[in-house]
């Protein structure tokens, strides 16, 4: 598998979008994002003009799956 692709960003901003945040810290958790990955995306994205969510946003998915995967170990 994959881990940090574009598309698993996009899911995981689509999740957040439709209120999905639960979906969305798992996806997060799932695919290996953690924070930093997170704001590089976004800036990316941003950059070239793409759909993204909040700041704030991003940070809650982030706390969202380092709980995760704090249960997890």
């Amino acid at each position: 598998m994959e881990y940090r692709t574009d598309k698993q960003f996009e899911e995981i901003i689509y999740s957040a979008i439709n209120g999905q945040w639960t979906q969305a810290m798992k996806q997060a958790e799932e695919y290996g994002f953690y924070a930093s990955d997170l704001i590089k995306k976004q800036e990316a994205y941003k950059s070239e003009g793409l759909h993204t969510i909040e700041d704030i946003e991003l940070c809650i998915i982030s706390e969202g799956a380092e709980k995760i995967r704090h249960k997890k170990s």
